[in-house]
């Protein structure tokens, strides 16, 4: 797996990237970085090209004063794909990342071919609300404290990098910019979608899955038992088998070709 920096509309940027093939776009959320796909991005470069991106504000890549809320990243996705030559992808999401990707399919609906999110989040139930902002940068701190920290590679500099997630969280929020916004809109998703979910979610529960699943038509949902919050953490070697059979299905198969994916 190759890291580097690249400029997204003059942004530096850390990225990750693997393997050939067909592109897929991996989006992390609010509470993770790019390193955390690991475990998905090795199983999944044996058949596609995989990258991953730490979004403005995470990981290794600049802060953007001009992101306020989580639609902005879709913006920020479109140039990234530019910046690697890519016109059209798959994408795979999670948590605050499958928010981002369900604006990116509903605002550059020709640059998404098929489209994954695991956990999104983005609507909001009073009977069952998702953890507040607060909440998830408690739930946040204890992660990297605890299973963040086994994953090959995440001890350096692991601690910064959560300082600057929390800023970025809390700067965002300031603004306005987690408020809930998918609310009726998610039937304007075109691409294929696979909706995969943990039954043992603690930060978004598992009752927004069928949310989405109505919402987005001809969509696929996943529950998968025992799983938190981060199923390809918890349960990699099944996600993979998901979402690889979700992306090289018939379907994919007959539509695939340098025109309509690259």
């Amino acid at each position: 797996m190759k890291r580097d920096y690249i400029k997204v509309n003059g942004l530096a940027v850390r990225c990750y990237e693997a393997g050939d093939g067909p592109p897929v776009l991996l989006v992390h959320g609010a509470g993770a970085q790019a390193r955390l796909w690991r475990r998905l991005m090795g199983p999944m470069s044996s058949r596609f090209r995989v990258l991953a991106p730490d979004l403005p504000g995470f990981g290794g890549s600049d802060y953007c004063p001009d992101i306020n809320k989580v639609r902005d990243f879709a913006g920020f996705l479109a140039g990234f794909l530019d910046a690697h030559g890519i016109g059209r992808a798959s994408v795979v999401a999670s948590s605050m990342g499958g928010w981002a990707a369900s604006w990116f399919a509903l605002d550059f609906p020709e640059r998404v071919f098929k489209l994954v999110l695991i956990s999104p989040a983005g609507l909001y139930s009073e009977e069952k609300p998702p953890m507040s902002v607060p909440q998830v940068i408690s739930e946040l701190r204890e992660q990297y404290a605890k299973s963040a920290l086994d994953i090959e590679g995440m001890n350096a500099g692991a601690e910064k990098e959560l300082e600057k997630a929390v800023e970025t969280i809390n700067s965002m929020d300031a603004r306005g910019g987690f408020a809930p916004d998918l609310a009726g809109r998610l039937g304007g998703i075109k691409a294929k979608t696979l909706i995969i979910w943990g039954s043992d979610d603690r930060v978004i529960p598992v009752s927004y899955a069928d949310a989405f699943g109505d919402g987005i038509p001809g969509s696929t949902v996943s529950v998968m038992p025992g799983a938190g919050h981060l199923p390809y953490l918890d349960m990699p070697e099944e996600v993979f088998d998901l979402v690889a059979g979700f992306l090289e299905d018939a379907d994919s198969k007959a539509e695939k070709g340098p025109s309509l994916l690259y």
